[in-house]
């Protein structure tokens, strides 16, 4: 078997893996609990593990003098959305449409995320205050962002798993879908990030191997949404406005590729390449944005 097809068949095991969740408890708080509201839910928890990795690919390429400015104001924009989604998920906030938590399952989820959170929120307020950050800080940072990362992908596993009695027939296969299609925006920060990291030589927190794994995994994925992967229960975009918003986002993703490419195979990408990746990665989360709330819709007008 050609080494491509065994890559693609193991990315899309991985994608496959997201099928495997625990069933749980039930109930509300001070925003109604819908199908539309449960969506919105499982949707804004799938964006604070894109946040997380958004902060620290900030943090790396200000670190590296790529656009300075640019990404101290991404990482300042970053951490305030996900501060106030982190804390509506407890308190509720009615404008985000986010009740709040009282399942056991997603509320101990949430501590644990919590404790993750902590310590980067402090590195990072002290960073954007000026303080200096060490080597062995910026490290440490990176590492959590892992951890913290993890225990949120449990929060939306939780998430799902807890709330799929609520959202009747075919509610668990459409939350799924929503998880998967927002995990893209993921991969699209975490990809940047590690882009960054090998470029600069940030080791060990991320390796050129590692690297390859995210882009694979990446490019197997849009490739699953854009045109169907049997194989990982992956169907073929539901809706015409959902393909073309697909075809969208991959058009940013091919304008940058090469960047991507360049830095796998072991190239160096100077700073101003990567000034022109890191915003076309987020020209690419953008529009990816929009194909998972065109999703979330569809799927709430369809049940």
């Amino acid at each position: 078997m050609k080494k491509t097809c065994v890559r693609t068949i193991a990315a899309a095991a991985t994608i496959a893996g997201l099928m495997i969740a625990q069933p749980m408890p039930a109930s509300a708080g001070d925003v109604a609990v819908t199908e539309e509201t449960i969506a919105v839910r499982i949707d804004l928890a799938g964006r604070q593990r894109m946040l997380l990795e958004r902060m620290a690919k900030n943090f790396c390429f200000a670190r590296s003098g790529v656009d300075v400015g640019r990404s101290v104001k991404i990482l300042t924009g970053a951490k305030d959305l996900f501060v106030r989604t982190h804390n509506g998920f407890k308190k509720g906030d009615p404008e985000q449409r986010i009740f709040a938590e009282d399942r056991k399952g997603p509320k101990k989820a949430w501590s644990s995320v919590n404790l993750m959170w902590l310590p980067l929120e402090a590195t990072y307020d002290a960073a954007l205050a000026g303080e200096f950050v060490s080597e062995e800080d910026f490290a440490q940072t990176m590492g959590l962002t892992l951890e913290a990362r993890k225990r949120a992908n449990d929060m939306v596993a939780q998430l799902r798993a807890s709330y799929t009695s609520d959202l009747g027939d075919g509610g668990f296969g459409s939350t799924l879908l929503i998880d998967l299609y927002g995990r893209q925006r993921m991969l699209s920060q975490k990809l940047s990030k590690e882009v960054c990291l090998v470029s600069r030589g940030f080791e060990p927190n991320a390796t050129p191997a590692e690297l390859a794994k995210t882009y694979e995994l990446f490019e197997t994925s849009l490739a699953a949404f854009i045109e169907g992967m049997p194989i990982a229960g992956v169907p073929k975009p539901p809706s015409t406005e959902i393909a073309d918003q697909l075809a969208k986002a991959n058009t940013e993703w091919q304008a940058v590729r090469p960047t991507a490419a360049l830095v796998v195979s072991g190239g160096a990408a100077s700073l101003s390449d990567l000034a022109v990746f890191a915003e076309g990665m987020d020209k690419f989360l953008v529009e990816m944005n929009k194909a998972v709330k065109l999703l979330a819709a569809h799927q709430a007008s369809s049940s």
